[in-house]
């Protein structure tokens, strides 16, 4: 099955908390088929400088993540410790971030729409 393109985006808020409208953005272009996301993680850094990490199993019972359940169709466990690290290093004391590796399904079907058709996608950059 041919895929399209991944994106990797870093989203963070001042606090310990994601604002959850965000889960429901989402949860609005994976319904409409526009994006999978792959995977999903969060990373917290203490206003003393401590880092953590957790996945939404983590936090099953947290109301404060619980909209973002079941909106990740594989957590594959793809985002690379040495990304997370890097991003953990740029974030600002006291923030919580939610990195988020997606498809973008729309340019699946295209690609898959141009093989068929004896064409080849030449240039996808992001």
């Amino acid at each position: 099955m041919a895929h399209g393109a991944v994106e990797f985006v870093v989203v963070g808020f001042p606090g310990t908390e994601i604002d959850p409208s965000l889960a429901t953005a989402l949860r609005v272009q994976v319904e409409r088929g526009v994006i999978c996301i792959i995977d999903l993680l969060f990373v917290q850094k203490t206003s003393d400088g401590d880092v953590s990490t957790f996945e939404l199993d983590e936090v099953a019972g947290d109301n404060a993540y619980s909209g973002y359940g079941g909106i990740a169709q594989a957590i594959d466990g793809l985002i690379a410790p040495g990304d997370v690290k890097e991003i953990s290093e740029e974030l600002l004391p006291g923030t919580t971030a939610l990195i988020v590796l997606f498809e973008h399904v729309w340019l699946r079907d295209l690609r898959q729409a141009v093989e068929t058709s004896g064409g080849q996608l030449l240039l996808a950059e992001r």
